[in-house]
């Protein structure tokens, strides 16, 4: 599905845009592809960081985790006799969940690295997402009756994300005023001490003029 990774790379772009961290950051293809790659290679390893992630950023979730690894788990074992044509679909659901979680965790690590505070908010957005996604995966077995309340959760977990990104965005725009501020006080010196300035230009200039070839 891919609206489970183009929400994180919405994130991975402002985050990137962040002085000094673009650099750090993985690009958004990359990521995708990290998540593809657990999918299919199913480290066990990504299970435990995935584990850790969620009880940073959702601990209410990690149970959640938990009954998606059992229904994968006795979806995989109703198929040991079956030559299945595909992938059972409650292993992808898990693997993909795992996937997931397991590059977001990589990105707030090294997002720690350079701004606590970015990573702070960025982990919060990554656990409205988890939660979002879990109702999401109830919407699609639940009664036409009880559909209702879970969009009304849906809503819920994204209004909070989308106020998580509005005070992300906020940092970034004061951020990005304070670099014009210093960019436009440095203009500012550099034009109030013009004549000195030029006068060392020039002197260095005839200095380098009077050096023996």
């Amino acid at each position: 599905m891919a609206c489970r990774i183009s929400a994180f790379v919405g994130v991975l772009g402002l985050v990137a845009a962040s002085s000094g961290v673009a650099q750090d950051m993985p690009n958004p293809q990359a990521m995708q592809m990290q998540v593809q790659q657990i999918m299919q290679q199913r480290p066990r390893e990504a299970e435990a960081a995935a584990r850790a992630f969620l009880i940073l950023v959702a601990p209410e979730r990690v149970n959640g985790l938990d009954s998606l690894r059992e229904q994968a788990n006795r979806s995989f074992s109703q198929m040991l006799n079956v030559v299945p044509l595909s992938e059972p679909p409650a292993q992808d659901q898990y693997w993909m969940e795992v996937a997931q979680l397991t590059v977001q965790f990589d990105m707030v690590q090294k997002l720690n690295q350079r701004d606590s505070v970015r990573a702070q908010l960025v982990g919060k957005m990554f656990g409205q997402e988890a939660n979002a996604r879990a109702q999401q995966r109830a919407y699609r077995t639940a009664s036409e009756s009880s559909r209702a309340a879970i969009r009304k959760r849906i809503e819920a977990y994204i209004s909070q994300h989308f106020d998580l990104d509005d005070q992300l965005r906020a940092r970034e725009i004061a951020d990005i005023e304070r670099r014009l501020a210093d960019v436009r006080a440095e203009s500012q010196r550099r034009r109030d001490k013009r004549a000195e300035f030029i006068k060392f230009a020039v002197d260095d200039i005839v200095r380098d003029a009077m050096r023996p070839q």
